[in-house]
């Protein structure tokens, strides 16, 4: 693909010194004869048709491999990002990440126009040019190489600071872009707080007030480039037009030296205008792709980790030993020294205030964090030694908080299983009761459900992970509040489904949730306050305490359910 713009640099040589030797054979004799000109006229055709040839085989070849590295761009840079950590999404806005690895195919497609017929092919023909002027007149040659000393490095330099302007205005980019997304996301808590008009204000305050100043900077900074290398470039072509006039005048050249000698100035002075200009836009255009191949660095992205082993349950024994946790942002502790160990196939409740530190406890034992002291092992191997993907691979969870993918409910549902096949999911479905309300939707189960699931219940919604659970049958599950947006009677049906996996006794479970009363039939219930497990029992033996937290709660609860049924 690079021969194309290589060898093309010296089709204007080739063209002016053909043009040179035509008007000396026009001018030289009066006899004119197709033989005096002909070598001109073959030397100007077959440069032209060596040209146009090359750039076909260059097409081809780019055609037959740039779809192929965007390819890669694209798996490469989404690959990388889905291997950051829990906590880099937790901090990053949706949008931003998308606008940065669309930046990044942006940027290369812009890198290489500039390498394959933009500023390389600029700087090449200005090399050419160069050297064909030295020779022919080396007084003129000096002063344009001279000029381009001066030229150069001046416009270099402007060039840098315009590519950190340009880089802090894709930033901001970005980021408004981020902006955008995550208003468009919550688009159905904007209709329902009546909040448009504020976040047209909230929005029309970042342009205002971000945007629009770096992006002034940059225009500012392009106009400066474009004045100074202005000036410069008239000064340089004034001097040589005089001076070629000069040479004429003075019988040194012959016309058509003349006619060669002004139209390689000409093309190395526009050369180097153009060059100019193609840095300037090369220069932002690198900003843009820097700031976008920010989406690469991110705390503890496990992408270059070698050697990592895959985690093997057989009897699903969890311990957590002396482990100390604590978010970066935070100055208080999660956890201190924390131990606990359940046993093969144990079901356990956690049970505290919000906050107490259950959640923490789940996300990292799913490696969604990674503990600042302490281990946590299952079936005794460590999984700090561990992938991330065969630790969850062995753990299905159903969360409180339901995302699904905008695909058919089939595929939302064999995400649990990818090798089920459609009776299978269909069975879980049927054991996770939400096969009958499929099978009421036009299309059933190849109906889309929307961004994030946007157009199910809650409850339906949260059926359609328990059966993603019970098809993924794996040995360690995880409930989180698996029955919050249930109302009484799917919640019964749901139990049932729950009960089924509860009751597997090869599976070990853990379960949070608020109402305690769902956990009252669990093994072992271990009561968390302020990082610390300050109890633990069963449902029958911490009511027996009568300074016992967890009764505490659960009178709480009575109580408040006593004034509901009031």
């Amino acid at each position: 693909m690079l021969s194309a713009p290589f060898v093309s640099s010296f089709y204007p040589f080739i063209y002016n010194y053909s043009v040179k030797l035509f008007i000396d054979a026009m001018t030289s004799n009066e006899n004119i004869t197709y033989k005096l000109v002909l070598a001109p006229m073959v030397m100007f055709l077959a440069a032209g048709i060596t040209q146009d040839l090359i750039w076909r085989v260059s097409n081809v070849a780019e055609w037959k491999s740039e779809p192929y590295v965007r390819r890669s761009i694209l798996m490469k840079s989404y690959d990388m990002v889905q291997h950051h950590s829990y906590e880099y999404f937790q901090n990053n806005f949706t949008g931003a990440i998308s606008s940065k690895i669309k930046g990044l195919l942006s940027g290369y497609n812009k890198f290489w126009a500039e390498m394959h017929h933009g500023l390389s092919q600029s700087i090449l023909k200005v090399i050419i040019g160069l050297s064909a002027l030295m020779i022919v007149n080396t007084y003129l040659g000096l002063f344009v190489f001279t000029w381009c000393i001066v030229y150069v490095p001046t416009i270099c330099i402007l060039s840098k600071k315009l590519n950190r302007l340009s880089f802090a205005e894709s930033q901001c980019t970005h980021g408004l872009i981020g902006r955008i997304s995550d208003k468009i996301t919550n688009i159905i808590s904007v209709f329902s707080f009546a909040g448009r008009r504020h976040e047209l204000k909230d929005l029309d305050k970042e342009i205002s007030g971000n945007f629009i100043p770096k992006q002034i900077r940059v225009y500012k900074q392009h106009f400066i480039i474009s004045l100074i290398g202005g000036i410069l470039y008239f000064i340089m072509f004034a001097f040589l037009m005089f001076y070629m006039i000069h040479l004429r005048m003075s019988g040194l050249v012959s016309v058509g030296d003349f006619a060669f000698v002004f139209g390689m100035t000409m093309v190395v002075a526009d050369d180097i205008w153009r060059a100019t200009v193609k840095l300037q836009d090369f220069s932002m255009d690198m900003g843009d792709l820097k700031s976008s191949l920010a989406v690469f660095d991110g705390p503890n992205n496990t992408y270059n980790k070698q050697n990592e082993k895959l985690l093997s349950v057989s009897s699903g024994c969890i311990e957590f030993h002396n482990v100390s946790f604590i978010y970066k942002k935070n100055k208080k502790p999660v956890f201190k020294n924390l131990n606990l160990k359940i046993n093969p196939g144990e079901k356990i409740g956690l049970v505290g205030h919000s906050g107490a530190g259950k959640s923490s406890m789940m996300n990292l034992l799913l490696k969604y964090f990674t503990p600042n002291s302490g281990k946590i092992t299952i079936d005794n191997q460590n999984l700090a030694d561990v992938s991330q993907d065969s630790v969850r691979a062995q753990i299905a969870i159903i969360p409180q908080d339901i995302l699904l993918f905008h695909r058919p409910l089939l595929e939302n549902i064999r995400y649990g299983n990818l090798e089920a096949t459609d009776e299978e999911v269909i069975e879980a479905s049927k054991k996770a009761h939400v096969h009958e309300f499929i099978m009421q939707l036009p299309k059933q189960y190849n109906t889309y459900v929307g961004e994030r699931g946007t157009k199910l219940s809650g409850g339906q919604r949260q059926r359609i992970a328990i059966a993603r659970a019970i098809l993924k049958n794996a040995p360690i599950l995880i409930l989180d509040e698996a029955t919050s947006a249930l109302d009484s009677h799917t919640e019964r049906l749901i139990q049932e489904s729950l009960d089924f996996l509860i009751e597997d006794k090869s599976k070990t479970v853990i379960a949070i949730a608020h109402r305690l009363s769902t956990l009252k039939h669990m093994d072992r219930l271990i009561v968390i306050d302020e990082g610390r497990i300050v109890e633990e029992g069963t449902h029958t033996q911490l009511m027996r305490k009568r300074k016992s937290l967890y009764r505490k709660l659960w009178q709480m609860q009575a109580y408040a359910s006593e004034e509901e049924d009031e």
